[in-house]
């Protein structure tokens, strides 16, 4: 088993859309679809404090090809209305990028 690594997603809404962006986000299922996934671990969805229309999305998968995977069906496999309303509420997205964990404090 190869050593867990975590996706990175950053988000901007459009400016005054941010309820709209994370309605969308929510109905397209993008936090429990991964479930799916063999290999996802879970997910959160944070929104910065100071830039309101800034989020980020957290995930962690068992291995890259994971990742992988999601990253081939995550639209794919949402509710098309859903998955319209989320893109139209964004400003430039972006795909997801991994990291892995080097260190961390107790």
């Amino acid at each position: 088993m190869s050593t867990p690594v975590r996706s990175v997603i950053r988000f901007v809404s459009k400016p005054g859309r941010e309820a709209d962006f994370e309605a969308a986000f929510e109905a397209s299922g993008m936090l429990t679809r991964p479930a799916e996934i063999d290999g996802f671990l879970g997910a959160e969805l944070l929104r910065s404090t100071e830039a309101p229309s800034e989020y980020y999305v957290i995930g962690e998968w068992d291995s890259p090809e994971a990742y992988a995977q999601w990253q081939r069906s995550s639209l794919r496999g949402a509710d098309p209305a859903s998955a319209a309303a989320l893109l139209e509420t964004l400003v430039d997205p972006e795909p997801g990028r991994l990291f892995r964990q080097i260190a961390r404090s107790r």
